[in-house]
């Protein structure tokens, strides 16, 4: 079978006289293995480290939210290096690199964070 992950990102951006939108329409996506891991985690102000995404094996198109009504969470793929940023209930979706860790680390105090990773 085929394409059986589907994305649909869209951007959409109008602040005074700034317009932009990006909307490529569906993304499919065929995904190899079969599985995924879904958990939500509580992640503290010290940093975590996830590696573990139960019987993925594989890691594939990964999704975050950060459902924290206040504070953001910092997420990185090495210890102290974060290039990621959600704020409160902000959402990030990426295709990870096998074998890759996350480091989360939450601002001011801790944030319920839900991860999605699907086997590749």
């Amino acid at each position: 079978m085929a394409d059986e992950i589907k994305v649909k990102p869209y951007l959409s951006l109008l602040k005074g006289n700034l317009k932009q939108t990006i909307n490529p329409g569906t993304v499919s996506i065929t995904q190899a293995g079969a599985g995924y891991y879904h958990n939500v985690s509580s992640i503290a102000t010290s940093e975590e480290t996830i590696g573990t995404f139960g019987d993925v094996t594989t890691e594939g198109w990964c999704y975050i939210r950060n459902s924290d009504a206040a504070n953001y969470v910092q997420i990185g793929f090495a210890t102290g290096v974060y290039g990621i940023r959600l704020e409160a209930g902000e959402v990030a979706m990426f295709r990870m690199e096998p074998a890759a860790n996350l480091f989360l680390k939450a601002n001011t105090a801790a944030c319920n964070v839900e991860i999605f990773v699907a086997q590749d």
